[in-house]
């Protein structure tokens, strides 16, 4: 008997419904396998430094062949920047949800209250502390942490307007020299204690104001 006479024939709907879904679990098992292997990464990040961190160490604790990850990590620092730019997203969404336009009226009062959330972002976030406060770890990564800190001058540069610190010069920003006055400080913290500390973030404050108030 014929193969095509054992088989029972598959309507053409069904093969083409079979076609177009064909790629889909492949795409979706793919987008699993970086999930796994980024989440990995992070607990590696905090449980073990990021020195001791490596692509086969990612494979054992995510279960994900290394082959998969290196299809798109070349190496464990392209990891390490891609962790950076999703907390670098994650902390901006953090910030201007917690500073509403309009929340503040008075500039040297949001200074505190902005460095404050900002601790506390780090400090519940082991992996954006360890990944944000010691990197760039690569020129992609740099470019990501260059662009946070003009991402966060420019929406800063619009709130203090509003909280009466207006006609900051942009050449050179002034407003971009203040946010890495305050984030030099939170590394020096992190360093020194592992955590952005009221301390640390007292003396950040008064930096950033000593330094803004020349154009209040």
């Amino acid at each position: 008997m014929s193969d095509s006479l054992s088989r029972p024939a598959v309507p053409s709907a069904l093969r083409a419904a079979r076609t177009r879904g064909a790629g889909r679990p492949v795409q979706e098992r793919s987008q699993e396998r970086i999930a796994r292997a980024l989440a990995a990464a992070e607990r590696l990040v905090v449980e073990v430094g990021l020195e001791r961190v490596s692509i086969p160490e990612i494979e054992k604790a995510s279960k994900v062949p290394r082959a998969s990850i290196y299809q798109y990590f070349p190496d464990k620092y392209a990891i390490f920047s891609r962790l950076s730019q999703d907390h670098m997203q994650r902390y901006m969404a953090f910030i201007m949800a917690a500073h509403p336009a309009g929340r503040h009226t008075e500039w040297r009062t949001m200074v505190r209250a902005v460095l404050a959330d900002t601790a506390a972002y780090y400090n519940a976030n082991a992996a954006a502390s360890v990944l944000l406060l010691k990197g760039p770890f690569s020129s992609t990564d740099h470019d990501a942490h260059l662009a946070k800190d003009a991402n966060l001058a420019r929406w800063l540069r619009t709130q203090f307007a509003d909280a009466g610190l207006a006609k900051l010069p942009e050449v050179p920003d002034v407003m971009a020299l203040a946010v890495e006055i305050a984030f030099a400080c939170l590394k020096y913290g992190y360093s020194h204690e592992g955590r952005a500390s009221e301390a640390i973030c007292d003396h950040a404050g008064k930096a950033v104001i000593s330094y803004l108030a020349i154009w209040a």
